[in-house]
Formats: C-alpha cells, sequence, structure tokens
C-alpha cells in the first residue's frame, strides 16, 4: 500500500506523516514497521469511535485521539499488545508518533491539530472521488 505523504500539527509542531485514509491503510496501520516508525495520521471523513492494537507493530507508539481540531486522549501503544486502545468518544484524526515524542514535544491533551497537507479541499475530493 503506497500512502500519500503529507504534513500535520500539533500544538507548535509540525510533523511529515503518512496519511491511512482507506479502510485498507487504517487497518494495517504500523505493523511489521520497525523503530522508529514512521509518523502516521488516520484520517475519518466524519467523526466515529475508533479503537486500536498494537498486534504485530514491534515499535512503541504515542497514539493520539482528536476530534475536531482538539487533542483528547493520549495513550502510550506496547509492542505486540492486544490490549484494547481508545475511548467511547468519537474521533476524526488519530496520529502514531514513535513513543516518547509526545514527551519531547510537549503535546497535550487540549493542544490545537490539524492536517496541513492535503488541504481539506484536497482530503474532501479524496472522500469524494
Amino acid at each position: 500500500v503506497n500512502m500519500m505523504d503529507g504534513f500535520v500539527f500539533i500544538d507548535n509542531n509540525i510533523f511529515e506523516t503518512l496519511l491511512a485514509i482507506s479502510s485498507a491503510e487504517q487497518s494495517k496501520g504500523l505493523m511489521y514497521q520497525n523503530w522508529p516508525p514512521p509518523i502516521m495520521s488516520f484520517v475519518y471523513n466524519k467523526p466515529k469511535i475508533n479503537k486500536f492494537w498494537m498486534s504485530n507493530t514491534p515499535s512503541p507508539l504515542d497514539i493520539i485521539f482528536c476530534c475536531n481540531g482538539t487533542v483528547f486522549d493520549i495513550n502510550k501503544g506496547e509492542p505486540f499488545s492486544t490490549e484494547i486502545i481508545g475511548s467511547n468518544n468519537n474521533s476524526d484524526l488519530i496520529i502514531e508518533l514513535p513513543y516518547g515524542t509526545v514527551k519531547s514535544t510537549g503535546i497535550k491533551i487540549g493542544n490545537k491539530v490539524g492536517i496541513v497537507k492535503p488541504t481539506p479541499y484536497e482530503l474532501y475530493k479524496l472522500f469524494n472521488s
């Protein structure tokens, strides 16, 4: 699966990211990615309950759940864990970063977040093609 590259911002940080948009891309996520994994953003066209697990994922992750442009939950993804990660709150963007990135960059709940590139219009066209 060749995912589209993009950029995401969290507070004052801008990260290059892979965009997981199709259900196939989202199912695979960062499985089988050795350390350090790329940053991956799971983009949904409307808010819904999303839950993750780390089966087949060898690298520890910071997993950031966002909705309507705000970070509302931050979790640690333990390598190979089948524990379910996520709440019953709706999310429309989930960002997976190498574990430790949240601490080193000062990311916290309440931070503003969003996709810089592709633009909202380009994303809209992707979802509606």
